[in-house]
């Protein structure tokens, strides 16, 4: 799984998207840190989190 803030904007995502096994392996989630409960159900039922961005 991974957070984003537009996972429609295929631009900005490509990258993700291009990652071996990402068609079968990976899913986007619509989330912001701006938006207080955006990221409950993309880290619902994991056991760890790496948060490794930050606002601007």
């Amino acid at each position: 799984r991974a957070t984003v803030r537009d996972p429609t904007n295929a631009k900005k995502v490509k990258h993700l998207l291009d990652l071996p096994k990402a068609a079968t392996h990976l899913t986007l989630w619509k989330a912001d840190l701006a938006d207080e409960g955006s990221f409950d159900e993309a880290i619902k039922g994991c056991t760890g989190v790496f948060h490794v961005a930050t606002p601007m």
